[in-house]
């Protein structure tokens, strides 16, 4: 049987339906008899699901403009430290 470790660490994976058959059985075993890797299953399918159920939002776009000048900004700045270096850490 697959250890909590095990299936926390596939858990997406399962949700994604990209693990061999073998593996999804050894998921459901566990699943069925653990109440923590349940929760933490319910959970994660649960924010995928109302996820997908609402639109994104979409950003007004001088907030839009605003914030890619910011992000820019602090790339710039984030360059410039590492150019400079060596005294910061």
């Amino acid at each position: 049987m697959m250890t909590c470790k095990e299936v926390l660490e596939s858990l997406s994976e399962f949700v994604d339906e990209d693990l061999k058959a073998d593996v999804v059985q050894a998921m459901h075993q566990h699943i069925g008899v653990c109440s923590e890797c349940r929760a933490e299953f319910d959970t994660l399918t649960m924010t995928i699901k109302l996820y997908r159920h609402y639109e994104t939002p979409q950003m007004p776009a001088p907030c839009h403009d605003r914030l890619v000048k910011v992000l820019e900004l602090e790339k710039m700045k984030k360059k410039a430290g590492q150019s400079s270096s060596g005294s910061e850490g």
